[in-house]
């Protein structure tokens, strides 16, 4: 009996050592096909590649969008995107920027790829939005300060001339300024406030506006600008008279002061604001 019982413990050994035997060659069979299977991989990524970069994702239609202005046909050509060319190819952001500095007009073109054969160029235009006075002349930018014409020889009718803003340094204190005439003109457009020529912000302490070529406005500076305006539009529609030049004081916010002046506003524009009120009165 004993030995019947060593004789079956030596047949499952030979079994085990077998079924281990078996495991080791599929293993080792196992990794011998890896590499293969590796570069196999490889292979058809490679071909995929191939495949979108010369069959498949070339460009077949350019849409443009929201362009009034210009010649699609020259837009599409400046952008430097052609058909048949393929989508992964397409340089979106040069052909962004080409498009915004050949044409003034063009606030932003933004290029996009619309899989699987597309392209579309869609145009911000921009609108005039106020006149510099620069050495060379007037400049007609946009609100973002992009420059529409410049060299300008008069300002083009219903638009507010600019003082102190420049094209040419375009440095930080510029940019400041801009900031703050966006500020002054959406205010200006809340209150409904109009026949306004003139904005000098040459000093941002002692801000300056000509209304009608015959009243000068002082707001001082940029504090409470909003409150100063509405304050200013409602003494300038309802208090003064419709005739003769005035000085409207709103350096300081909540008080308007008002006095008639002997010359126009632009004979006095070089000089100091807010010197002597003797006959002032407040509103």
């Amino acid at each position: 009996m004993k030995f019947k019982i060593l004789k079956k413990e030596k047949r499952h050994s030979e079994e085990a050592a077998s079924s281990e035997n078996k495991r080791r060659r599929r293993r080792g069979k196992n990794r011998k096909m890896t590499p293969f299977y590796i570069v196999l991989s490889l292979f058809i990524i490679a071909a995929a590649i191939y495949l979108c970069l010369t069959m498949l994702f070339n460009v077949d239609r350019i849409n443009v969008i929201g362009n009034t202005l210009y010649s699609e046909r020259d837009i599409v050509e400046t952008s430097g995107i052609t058909k048949g060319q393929n989508l992964f190819e397409v340089d979106t952001a040069y052909a962004s920027d080409k498009l915004y500095s050949v044409y003034s007009y063009i606030e932003e073109a933004q290029v996009k790829r619309n899989f699987p054969n597309a392209v579309t160029i869609t145009i911000t235009e921009a609108k005039p939005f106020a006149v510099l006075e620069e050495a060379d002349g007037y400049t007609l930018i946009s609100s973002r300060g992009k420059v529409l014409e410049r060299g300008i020889e008069e300002v083009p009718y219903g638009m507010i001339t600019v003082r102190g803003i420049s094209t040419v340094s375009n440095n930080e204190d510029d940019a400041k300024r801009l900031v703050l005439l966006n500020a002054v003109m959406a205010a200006m457009e809340k209150f409904e406030m109009k026949n306004y020529d003139f904005i000098d912000l040459t000093d941002t302490l002692e801000i300056v506006m000509v209304c009608n070529d015959r009243i000068k406005v002082v707001l001082g500076n940029e504090l409470e600008l909003e409150y100063k305006l509405q304050f200013v539009n409602e003494v300038v529609t309802e208090k003064l008279p419709k005739n003769g030049f005035y000085l409207v004081d709103a350096s300081t916010a909540g008080k308007v002061m008002t006095k008639e002046m002997t010359i126009s506003p632009w004979d006095s524009l070089q000089k100091t604001v807010g010197s002597g009120f003797a006959d002032e009165d407040e509103e």
